[in-house]
C-alpha cells in the first residue's frame, strides 16, 4: 500500500487538468459575455433602423408623433417606451455644423428628430459579475424632402436686337446676327436643365455619373448651345430653333468653353445618377445664353462701343463688369436661397446740341447690389397634386444710378463706390456746365406664393422697389445740380434750362440703352423677376 501510494504520489499524469477546467471556465465566461453584447449590438443596429423609419414616416406625416409610433410599433417596439419626437426646422447649410443644423419646435416644421432607448437584459454576463442588463439608444433626424427649384432675374425688357448683337458678339468673340423676332422666341423657350446635363455627359466623356459630376466640366459654346436645342420643350422650341441654328453655326469657330458649374445648379439632388428620372428643372433659353456670355468672358471689364446705333444719340459706349452670371438654385428644400450677382456698368454718351453749340457728354454709372430669394414653403399634398404651392421672400437689392466724373476703379467691384463728383456736360468757348446727381432706390421684399397654374407654365412674378418712377433717366435728371462757369446771358439764354431740356429729351433713347444692357445681363433695374421653375415632393429623407 506505502509502495502503491508512493508510486501515485510520484505520477504527474493529469496534472493538467485542473488547469485545463480553469481555462474552459473563462472561455465560457467570454463566450457568453460575447454572446450577450452580440445581443445588445443587434439590438442597437435593431432601435437605428426604427428610428430611421420613423424619422422618414414622421417627416412626410402631418400628425408627426402618431406616424412615428405606428412605425414603431409595426417594427416591434412596445408603446409606451422611452421614445421621443421632437418636430422643427432643419438648416441644409454646410457652414453651419451638423449639430446646430436642427432647432427644435417651429411653426411651420420641416422636420423630425426622433429618439428611442430600450433595455436589454443579459444572459452570462451577470453571472461573472456584469451588470445585469444594458440601455440601447437610436436617433434619427429626417426632413421632409418637398424640394422647389426657382430663377431669380429678369426676361425680355425692352431689349433691342442691334445692342443685344453687339453686346453678346463682343463678350462671346465672334458676329451674332438675331432678329428681335430671335430673342423673343429665346426668351419664350424653356429648357430643362437635367436632360440639358444627360446631353452634356457624353461630350465631355463621362458615363454613369452624378450631375455634379457633369456639373464640374467645361463645354464649348457651340455644344452648350446646341445641347439647349435638344433638351427644349417640345411644345415651345419651334419658333427658336433657327436662332439656336444661327448662333451655333456663329460659335462653331471659337474655341471657348463655359464652365456649367457656373450657370447651373442641380441642388439636393445634385449626387444622384444621371439616370434618375423625375419631374423637369427647367431653366430659361435667353437667360442661359446671356448668363454664358458673360461667363465666358471670364469677369473682366468688357467695352462696347455702339457708335450710332442708338436713335437720339450720336455716339454711345458701354463699359460693364459683372460678378456672377443667371444662376438658378436646383431642386432645394426650405431655406434654400438664391441671389442675383453685383454688377456695375458705365454708360458714356454723346447728344446732340443745338446749333452753335458742341455736343453734350454724359457719363452714367450703375451699381447694382444682390437682389435674393428665399424658400419659405413648399405645399405638396399627397391626394391633390393640383394644389401645390411655392412661397418665395423676395428682396430686391438697393441700386445705385449717378452722373458724375468717372475714377480709373470706377469698375472695380472690390473698390467702394463714394460719392460722385461733378462732370463736365458741356464745354464751349467761354462756357462751361458741370453737373452731378444720384439717385438711390430703396429695398422692397415681398412674399410671392406660387400656385400649381404657375409652376407648370413657368409663370414669372416680378418685384419692384416702390421707390423707382417709369423712367430711370428721368429720376437722375430730376436731381441734377448743374453749374455754370462762363458765359451766361440773362433773357437770351440760360444754360441750364438749355442743358435740362436738350436731356430731357433723350432721356427715352437712354432709358431704352440700359434697359436693354440690363436685360441680357440678368438683371432688372430696380427689379427682381423669380419664377418657381419645378417642384418634388412626397419624400423625405435622413439628414443626422
Amino acid at each position: 500500500m506505502r509502495a502503491r501510494l508512493g508510486r501515485l504520489r510520484a505520477d504527474e499524469a493529469g496534472a493538467l487538468l485542473p488547469l485545463v477546467a480553469l481555462v474552459l471556465a473563462m472561455l465560457c465566461g467570454f463566450a457568453g459575455l460575447g454572446v450577450d453584447l452580440g445581443l445588445v449590438y443587434l439590438e442597437k443596429r435593431r432601435i437605428q433602423s426604427a428610428v430611421d423609419l420613423a424619422a422618414l414616416a414622421a417627416a412626410r406625416a402631418s400628425d408627426a408623433a402618431a406616424a412615428a409610433t405606428r412605425a414603431l410599433v409595426d417594427n416591434g417596439y412596445r408603446i409606451p417606451d422611452d421614445v421621443t419626437v421632437v418636430p422643427g426646422t432643419y438648416v441644409a447649410d454646410r457652414t453651419i455644423p451638423p449639430a446646430r443644423r436642427f432647432t427644435p419646435g417651429s411653426s411651420t416644421p420641416n422636420a423630425v428628430r426622433i429618439h428611442l432607448a430600450n433595455t436589454v437584459r443579459t444572459a452570462f454576463t451577470r453571472i461573472v459579475g456584469g451588470p445585469a442588463s444594458f440601455v440601447v439608444s437610436g436617433n434619427a433626424t429626417a426632413r421632409r424632402a418637398e424640394l422647389a427649384s426657382f430663377g431669380i432675374g429678369s426676361r425680355l425688357v425692352g431689349l433691342d436686337a442691334g445692342i443685344a448683337n453687339a453686346l453678346l458678339s463682343r463678350l462671346l468673340g465672334t458676329t451674332v446676327s438675331l432678329s428681335l423676332m430671335d430673342y423673343r422666341a429665346l426668351a419664350g423657350l424653356r429648357v430643362d436643365a437635367l436632360s440639358f446635363l444627360r446631353g452634356a455627359a457624353p461630350r465631355l466623356g463621362l458615363q454613369a455619373v452624378t450631375f455634379d459630376d457633369v456639373l464640374a466640366g467645361s463645354l464649348r459654346l457651340s455644344d452648350f448651345v446646341a445641347l439647349l436645342g435638344q433638351a427644349a420643350d417640345p411644345a415651345g422650341g419651334s419658333g427658336a430653333r433657327p436662332a439656336l441654328n444661327a448662333l451655333t453655326a456663329a460659335l462653331s469657330g471659337t474655341g471657348t468653353s463655359v464652365r456649367l458649374s457656373g450657370l447651373l445648379n442641380a441642388g439636393e439632388i445634385g449626387s444622384t445618377p444621371l439616370a434618375q428620372t423625375g419631374e423637369a428643372l427647367w431653366v430659361n433659353a435667353l437667360d442661359m445664353i446671356g448668363g454664358a456670355a458673360f461667363l465666358a468672358s471670364g469677369g473682366r471689364q468688357v467695352g462696347l462701343d455702339l457708335g450710332t446705333a442708338v436713335p437720339g444719340l450720336l455716339r454711345a459706349t458701354v463699359s460693364l463688369r459683372t460678378g456672377d452670371a443667371w444662376r438658378t438654385s436646383g431642386f432645394t428644400g426650405i431655406g434654400g436661397s438664391l441671389s442675383t450677382a453685383q454688377q456695375r456698368i458705365l454708360v458714356e454718351l454723346s447728344i446732340p446740341g443745338p446749333v452753335g453749340l458742341v455736343d453734350l457728354s454724359l457719363p452714367i454709372m450703375i451699381e447694382l447690389a444682390p437682389a435674393r430669394a428665399v424658400l419659405r414653403s413648399v405645399v405638396c399634398p399627397w391626394n391633390a397634386s393640383g394644389e401645390r404651392t411655392a412661397t418665395l421672400d423676395v428682396s430686391t437689392g438697393i441700386a445705385a444710378l449717378s452722373i458724375g466724373a468717372v475714377p480709373t476703379n470706377a469698375l472695380d467691384l472690390g473698390s467702394p463706390r463714394g460719392a460722385p463728383a461733378p462732370a463736365t456736360i458741356l464745354r464751349a468757348p467761354l462756357l462751361s456746365v458741370t453737373g452731378v446727381s444720384s439717385v438711390q432706390l430703396g429695398a422692397s421684399t415681398r412674399s410671392l406664393t406660387f400656385t400649381d397654374d404657375d409652376i407648370r407654365a413657368g409663370r414669372v412674378r416680378t418685384v419692384s422697389t416702390t421707390t423707382l418712377v417709369s423712367s430711370a433717366t428721368a429720376s437722375l435728371l430730376a436731381n441734377l445740380d448743374l453749374q455754370v462757369n462762363g458765359l451766361s446771358l440773362p433773357g437770351v439764354i440760360d444754360p441750364k434750362d438749355l442743358v435740362t431740356g436738350i436731356l430731357g429729351a433723350a432721356a427715352g433713347p437712354i432709358d431704352s440703352l440700359l434697359f436693354s444692357i440690363l436685360g441680357l445681363a440678368g438683371v432688372k433695374l430696380g427689379a427682381a423677376d423669380v419664377a418657381v421653375t419645378g417642384t418634388r415632393c412626397g419624400g423625405a429623407v435622413l439628414v443626422q
